[in-house]
This record gives structure tokens, C-alpha cells and sequence, in this order.
């Protein structure tokens, strides 16, 4: 597949003229300091979307993937406790395949591991949150759990120090800036897993059709883009702001235009202008330009975005990098390209990158039954198929450098030293995220009270 390289001068194909700047509008509730999405119309929509360029991310350098940089964490040795020989791991269902991965891996280890045993159990991410929570308040822990946050249940000590559960070698290939990630207070509960990068998925052949000759770098080009891509028989842009990842494509959206989650630990700033004015430009996508699908509000991503794109109906979304996994398990055939999302003017391009971990929880006799599974799931060969059957990128440095040059990879590598991700070390933020999965829909109603909604999602974080 093709890297579509981001563009600094370029020429559009039957591109309507600029939008006419308004510097004299004022726009309470936009820039202003927010009202009700009842006064958003074109002119006001308009004067959100900033005119100046983006600018250039090739100057970004990508981050060290090399074992011998790994940075230094606190470990303690752990006494092995070896009276359980039967453990659970509860982990998401990415994929339609990854039930089987997961149970063959099971399968394999207890044959290696004579006495051994795993009982798997994949959960669809649209109950996964739910089911695990309702766990975790009846206390019935898995021994091991792949999740995308750790820190709450760390900060409540429920978990085993990880770093003490897999050998030196494993430790030192994980890539030190996920490492990190996975350390609270200076021990390593979350071993990393899997990460994965979101960037501008665009349809090649649509954009042909529409007369558009690169993808956008900013929010105005993007909305010229996808008018003209309506246009076309399109829908201009896939928004997903349902329950299953809605925290994902705020976040994009969100840096976008310069907004951040927090300014420090606890100190969240979902209800700042910035976030306002992000949240009144989906609402003009939704409503007043009108070239997303119906109803973003309640879409999810997988099949009300992705399975769409993949069958050739949506012209541009904010795509994973293990999307192109789930295109081919769709049979799909649409010629698509990646760029880094589109920013609002001169605001610096980035794209989020998500980090999911393996955690293990502190149940009586597990440490030394977990310690087995997880050495033998990080071993070259088992953790380097779950990344190529899933589609995923890697958290180690040995399995970067293995899959630079497959195309199914390199051009989601490329991506990755701009990605920012989620404060997930603050363990308030698990009560912000749920917020935002349930909430931050409601903003593209026609009359949502938008900064009411940021101010609601934003006191999660205090709660």
C-alpha cells in the first residue's frame, strides 16, 4: 500500500472558492465562550475553520526503538508462589480471529507447560468495559487481563508488580516510551501489549471521482474535501461518536485544533474554549455542512465507520492501523491511503497512538502460573503472529525492526513518533474516558448545549 506523502503546496481539482473570513464575527458559544449549537449556521461554521496552512511534521523525529536504550524502572523481586497451576485471562475481541489466536496460544502452552492450563475468555470491546468493571465490584479478578488502562486498579492495589513477571530479556525489548507508559509511582504494572496509530484514511478512488488530487492537511480542506465528495456519492467523512471508541476521535479532533485532555494530573480541561469550539466544528459537520453519515452521535466505529469505508461508501475517516486487518477479513477491495489527521491552521500535526497492556491481578498462589504464560506469549515467534494476524504494532524493539519493511506496518510506523496518547497514568482518567464514551455524542445534536456537555464530561475527572 502507498504512504501518501503529506503535501506543503498543492492544487485542488474543481475546489470551490476559500471560505470568506470573518474576523468580525463574534460567535458566542464558538470562540467566545460557548452557547447552544442553535447558533451554529454556515458564517459561524466558517469562521472556526482557521485559513492558514498547516505546518510540516517531516521534521519530527521518530523515537529510539533500540533494546539497549531502555529506560530504568523500579522493580522488586517477587517470592514465586507456584500452588496455582490453573489461571483466566479475559482480553478483547480485535478481530474475528482473535478467540482463536488466543485459545491455540493456550493450547500450545499447556503442552510446553505440562500441569499448566488457561481458560480464555474474548469479550467484544462494545461490553468490554461494562463486563470488566462489573468484575472487578463482585472482586472476581482474572489472573491476567489485556486492557487499555491500568492505573485505578494499581492505585487500589489489585495488581502484581509485571515488571517482576517477565524474564530480563523481555523487559529490555520493550520500546522504553511504552515501557514508561506502563509505570505508576515507579513500579511496572501494565507490560506493554500492543499499540496501534489513527491517521487520515482516505479513498483513492473516491477522491478521483470527487476531483481531489491529495489529502487535506486542515479542518477547511477537509471540509472542502468532503462537500465535494458528497458530491460525488460519497459520505465526506465517517464520524464515529458512539460508546465504542468515541474518546479516540475526540482526541484527534481535540489536538487538533490545539485542546488537550489535562493540563497536569488531574487538572482536566475537556470544557476549555479550545474544546468547545472543536466540539461546535463536529457539530457543523454533522449539521450544517452535512457530510458525515446519519446520526454520529450513536455510530460506532467498527461497523458504522470502518465496514463502510471498506465497502467503498465513506471518503475520508480517521482510521487505526489495524483497519486494513479488518478490510481483508471483509473481503474488501477499496484502494485506500494514510496521511496524519488534518489540524485547524498552524497547529502542530500529531495523531493518537493507543497503548493497550497486559496486567496481572493479585490473586492467591497465581504470581509464578502467570510468569510462565507471560514469558511464553512474549516469545519471538507467538507475540510477532498475534501483531500480524491482528494488524497491531509492536511494543518491542526486536519486532519493530522485524516488520519495518512489511507494507502492512511500515507506513503505521511512520506515523507513530507523531502520536500522543491518553493520560492513562492519571487514575482519574478511566472517569473521564467513560464521560466521553457515553456524552460527547450528544454535542452533534442539533441545540446541544455544547459547553454543558464539555463541563458534565470534564467534572468525571473529579469525581
Amino acid at each position: 500500500m502507498e504512504q501518501q506523502q503529506m503535501r506543503s503546496n498543492f492544487r485542488r481539482v474543481g475546489v470551490a472558492s476559500a471560505f470568506v473570513a470573518l474576523a468580525s464575527l463574534t460567535l458566542a458559544g464558538c470562540a467566545g465562550g460557548g452557547t447552544s449549537s442553535s447558533a451554529l449556521d454556515e458564517a459561524a461554521c466558517d469562521a472556526l475553520l482557521s485559513s492558514d496552512p498547516a505546518p510540516s511534521a517531516s521534521s519530527v523525529s521518530a523515537p529510539t526503538v533500540t533494546a539497549d536504550t531502555v529506560s530504568s524502572v523500579t522493580t522488586k523481586p517477587t517470592k514465586p508462589d507456584d500452588s496455582k497451576k490453573n489461571i483466566t485471562f479475559i482480553g478483547g475481541a480485535y478481530t474475528d480471529t482473535t478467540l482463536d489466536y488466543w485459545q491455540n496460544l493456550a493450547a500450545a502452552f499447556a503442552e510446553e507447560n505440562p500441569g499448566y492450563t488457561v481458560d480464555v475468555q474474548v469479550i467484544d470491546w462494545n461490553n468490554f468495559d461494562q463486563q470488566i468493571a462489573t468484575m472487578i465490584q463482585t472482586q472476581q479478578y482474572p489472573d491476567v487481563l489485556n486492557q487499555n488502562k491500568y492505573s485505578g486498579w494499581a492505585s487500589d492495589g489489585l495488581l502484581l508488580d509485571a515488571g517482576t513477571l517477565v524474564s530480563d530479556e523481555v523487559n529490555d525489548d520493550f520500546i522504553p516510551a511504552f515501557k514508561e507508559a506502563g509505570t505508576f509511582e515507579g513500579t511496572q504494572y501494565g507490560l506493554p501489549f500492543i499499540t496501534s496509530t489513527r491517521g487520515l484514511f482516505y479513498n483513492k478512488t473516491a477522491f478521483e471521482e470527487a476531483g481531489i488530487d491529495a489529502p487535506p492537511t486542515t479542518w477547511k480542506e477537509l471540509v472542502e474535501d468532503a462537500k465535494l465528495l458528497e458530491e460525488a456519492g460519497y459520505i465526506g467523512y465517517g464520524l464515529p461518536l458512539g460508546t465504542e471508541e468515541s474518546q479516540a476521535e475526540w482526541s484527534i479532533w481535540m489536538w487538533g485544533n490545539g485542546g488537550d485532555w489535562e493540563s497536569g494530573p488531574g487538572e482536566f480541561t475537556i470544557d476549555s474554549e479550545q474544546n468547545q469550539d472543536t466540539l461546535s466544528v463536529l457539530n457543523c459537520l454533522t449539521n450544517v455542512y452535512k457530510v458525515t453519515q446519519d446520526n454520529p452521535g450513536q455510530t460506532n466505529r467498527t461497523d458504522g465507520v470502518f465496514r463502510p469505508f471498506a465497502d467503498g461508501k465513506v471518503g475520508m475517516m480517521a482510521g487505526a492501523s489495524f483497519a486494513p486487518s479488518l478490510f481483508s477479513g471483509w473481503d474488501s477491495d477499496v484502494d485506500w491511503g494514510v496521511t496524519l489527521p488534518p489540524v485547524n491552521g498552524d497547529v502542530e500535526p500529531s495523531t493518537l497512538g493507543v497503548q493497550d497492556y497486559l496486567m496481572a491481578f493479585d490473586n492467591e498462589g497465581n504470581s509464578e502460573a502467570v510468569s510462565r504464560f507471560l514469558n511464553f506469549f512474549y516469545e519471538p515467534d507467538n507475540y510477532t503472529e498475534f501483531l500480524t494476524s491482528q494488524g497491531f504494532l509492536p511494543a518491542t524493539a526486536s519486532a519493530s525492526e522485524a516488520l519495518a519493511d512489511d507494507p502492512n506496518f511500515g507506513p503505521f510506523l511512520d506515523l507513530l513518533p507523531s502520536a500522543r496518547f491518553y493520560p492513562s497514568t492519571d487514575p482519574a482518567f478511566p472517569g473521564v474516558q467513560g464521560a466521553v464514551q457515553n456524552q460527547i455524542g450528544t454535542g452533534v445534536a442539533e441545540g446541544a448545549d455544547i459547553p454543558g456537555i464539555l463541563s458534565a464530561i470534564n467534572a468525571a475527572g473529579t469525581e
